[in-house]
């Protein structure tokens, strides 16, 4: 087959579906009807003599070909959109522009609140969609997917991420945080006892590592776990009118304390710092938008430690 004779807006099409997996999914990214995209699926198909997904059970899976294909459709894809399509300059005034960004809910407060609020006034037509840390991350990066990610650095190996680039955003400590009625509360600090002898609220993430819970247990630390959630940010405000005593970081815990009626408490044995770093694919470099969102978000950060000295 001829270059001149395949419709290279199907390119966009298979680019969706080989991620989604999903045709109704694939659509609703794409902004068309599930029809259309059948349609367009079935023009993939017969153009690559592949059936590119087919039924397993109640879901649809890659074939080899497709498979062996998602790595070349996004290369080609990313280099268009870097190369062809995106402009040279970037005026934030002016110019429309979405960002993704993956972080936890914790970053969302203590970093894309503030960068939202520096770059509000002055970009009145670009939109950040927050997407929360999922299982593929690090595949979504490697693949160019996502415009950002802000992640634990223990979390990312050497080697991960070989066509990514970085830079340190957040360090942060971890802090007890009680009900203001606790017995505890008044104590000054939370002890290593503490944890055996009152209920404990676990931080327990539905997909990854919980940092609190490998450094506890590297200290020897034994918990009376009661209770768990997924989230910091709602980890304070489940405290109020409870013996429970947890752990989160201390930016987090300092902001809601009066809102959640909690006190902040150092830690007798101190965790290791939650230090996160910004990362990106390394085809972002120049581009001259991401080049501009990288210098705010890390400016945010900058102005954000700097109030919490």
């Amino acid at each position: 087959m001829e270059l001149g004779s395949f419709d290279l807006n199907l390119l966009v099409v298979l680019d969706t579906l080989l991620r989604e997996q999903h045709v109704t999914r694939a659509a609703e990214r794409l902004h068309l009807s599930q029809p259309a995209v059948s349609t367009a699926l079935a023009r993939l198909r017969k153009a690559l003599d592949d059936p590119l997904l087919v039924k397993h059970g109640r879901s649809l899976v890659l074939t080899p070909r497709a498979e062996a294909l998602k790595g070349p459709v996004r290369e080609v894809l990313a280099t268009v959109e870097q190369s062809v399509l995106r402009p040279p300059r970037f005026d934030p005034s002016t110019d429309a522009r979405t960002f993704s960004l993956v972080a936890s809910d914790y970053i969302g407060i203590v970093l894309i609140r503030p960068l939202l609020t520096r770059v509000g006034p002055q970009a009145s037509s670009l939109r950040i969609d927050l997407r929360p840390v999922s299982l593929g991350y690090l595949t979504d990066l490697q693949r160019d997917e996502i415009d950002i990610a802000v992640i634990p650095d223990r979390l990312v190996n050497p080697g991960d991420l070989p066509e990514c680039s970085s830079a340190p955003a957040v360090e942060d400590r971890f802090v007890g945080v009680v009900w203001r009625g606790h017995p505890v509360a008044s104590d000054g600090r939370l002890t290593a006892a503490a944890f055996a002898d009152w209920p404990y609220l676990a931080y327990a993430p539905s997909q990854g590592i919980s940092l609190v819970e490998e450094d506890l247990d590297t200290l020897g630390i034994a918990r009376n776990v009661e209770a768990g959630a997924e989230n910091f940010v709602s980890m304070p405000f489940m405290l109020a009118g409870t013996m429970l005593i947890t752990i989160v970081p201390e930016r987090l815990a300092l902001r809601v304390a009066e809102a959640a009626d909690v006190v902040v408490l150092p830690l007798e044995k101190p965790l290791r710092p939650l230090r996160q770093s910004v990362f990106w694919h390394s085809r972002r470099d120049a581009d001259p938008g991401h080049v501009w969102l990288r210098e705010e978000l890390l400016a945010a950060a900058r102005s954000e430690a700097a109030l919490s000295e």
